[in-house]
């Protein structure tokens, strides 16, 4: 205990003495707090677009609504007895489907910030329709938004690097190993605690940044405490590898140039080879499918459905849409005029380019899950998919979006169609009424703490092999 004691008083003087080193802790802290706002600016920007979508679909219902008291002139009357058709109702007030940003998405803005966050949802699917794709920087969707998840991935190994390259090395520049060797049965000991010191002032910059983080995502939105602690835990894990990979090279006691050459190549390997590499083999394997092909069916589609004859497009609706039979009408079935040509056109259209775009989705679902399951392998991608599963920003979120909006999609247009094809409105009271989309995020907590066993389980790897190499030495 005296000896611990002795090396850490004797480490807190070294760093207070270093200015370099003050300066580059204080640097690091300064882009951490700065990723921080910028991840808060982009998600509190997504926040004012859901804030406003709401506000402006509140104020469509108030307007419809007093489209049936409005009767002051011939116009209004007549809109007054069309208020509350099924297709004026879907064209003035389509529901919303609305993504929120979890809480730690300020930390962890993952693909948020490509992916659409919000949907009005229509009685038919028009995959054309772009209108919930913001227009932004094609060079920053390149690049990236910047936010703590990239500071911590990223940056941390470098500022863990810097400070423990020299453990070894700067001993034996100092002409202080010698002395150390004749005490040959603490010198292992004395270095472990050096690193140890290290460790320390690393976990209380990144604990402290976590806070600030944590306090700032808080404004938003209500952050949980089993959120926070899970946070911790990966930034934990993650440290605890990087300072295996140090003790690692540290023990074949090369010169501090050599040795932070090797830590500068084992960051490039695990940060930008191994990801290349992976990115490299997914595309070969899995290549994006264009979407324009789909497009290019949807219209296809649209016109060749739209020959056909009326009858036999009531005959398919009736067919897949049983439910519906009691409001069959042969006369008005058999023309363009009637609800069920139009309605048997979308329901055809929807299920041809519906069948066509399940192969799409296939192949990126393939896609994302090879990339998943390439990603145990480093521990460095492995942490940004648990931070981003951790936020619900991730690929799989989006999904979980995407098949919520669909599932939606049918609910409304099945409420729609109970009106439309029996000829009754909707009355004021009903519109109060309408269905509601709700998004239930499945992530589970327990699936990433099993996440986080790749990171230990690569921190034990390096630390077998280091004691591995002390004993031979």
């Amino acid at each position: 205990m005296k000896l611990f004691n002795t090396i850490f008083h004797f480490e807190w003087i070294q760093l207070k003495r270093q200015k370099t080193q003050w300066i580059s802790l204080f640097v690091f802290f300064i882009i951490g707090c700065y990723a921080t706002y910028a991840g808060h600016r982009t998600i509190q920007k997504q926040n004012l677009v859901l804030t406003k979508l709401q506000q402006q679909y509140n104020q469509d219902h108030v307007l419809t609504l007093q489209k049936f008291t409005d009767t002051l002139t011939a116009e209004t009357k007549a809109q007054a007895a069309q208020a509350g058709m099924a297709q004026i109702i879907n064209f003035r007030m389509p529901p919303l489907a609305l993504d929120h940003p979890h809480a730690l998405a300020t930390l962890s803005i993952g693909q948020r910030d490509v992916n659409p966050y919000y949907q009005k949802v229509k009685s038919s699917v028009n995959y054309l329709d772009q209108e919930n794709v913001e227009i932004s920087n094609p060079a920053q969707l390149f690049a990236g938004n910047f936010d703590l998840a990239f500071v911590l991935i990223y940056l941390l190994p470098l500022l863990i690097i810097t400070l423990c390259y020299p453990t070894y090395a700067e001993e034996k520049e100092q002409g202080t190993y010698a002395l150390l060797s004749i005490q040959a049965s603490n010198l292992t000991t004395i270095l472990n605690y050096k690193l140890l010191f290290r460790l320390t002032v690393v976990l209380g910059l990144v604990l402290l940044l976590n806070l600030v983080g944590f306090a700032v995502a808080g404004q938003q939105t209500v952050l949980s405490l089993s959120s926070a602690m899970l946070w911790l835990w990966l930034s934990l894990a993650y440290i605890a590898f990087w300072f295996a990979i140090c003790y690692f090279f540290l023990q074949f006691k090369r010169s501090s140039i050599v040795t932070a050459l090797q830590l500068i190549g084992a960051w490039l390997f695990f940060l930008i080879l191994l990801p290349s590499l992976t990115n490299s083999y997914i595309s070969l394997k899995h290549p994006i499918p264009l979407r324009a092909s789909l497009a290019s069916y949807q219209r296809h589609v649209s016109e060749e459905v739209w020959e056909m004859k009326p009858i036999v497009l009531a005959d398919s609706f009736n067919r897949y849409n049983p439910q519906y039979n009691s409001s069959i009408n042969l006369a008005k079935d058999s023309t363009k005029n009637g609800e069920r040509f139009i309605a048997g056109y979308y329901d055809l259209s929807e299920r041809k380019v519906a069948r066509f775009a399940k192969h799409i989705d296939q192949q990126l679902v393939q896609k994302n899950q090879m990339a998943a399951q390439l990603a145990v392998i480093n521990p460095s991608i492995q942490l940004q998919y648990l931070f981003n599963a951790l936020a619900h920003t991730g690929r799989n979120d989006h999904q979980n979006f995407k098949q919520a909006v669909s599932r939606f999609q049918k609910e409304w247009k099945h409420h729609l169609l109970r009106y439309q094809l029996t000829g009754t409105y909707f009355t004021p009271a009903e519109l109060k009424q309408l269905p509601k989309f709700k998004l239930e995020n499945d992530t589970n907590n327990l699936s990433i703490w099993m996440g986080s066993l790749s990171l230990w389980i690569g921190t034990m790897l390096f630390l077998m092999l280091s004691l591995m190499i002390n004993k031979k030495n």
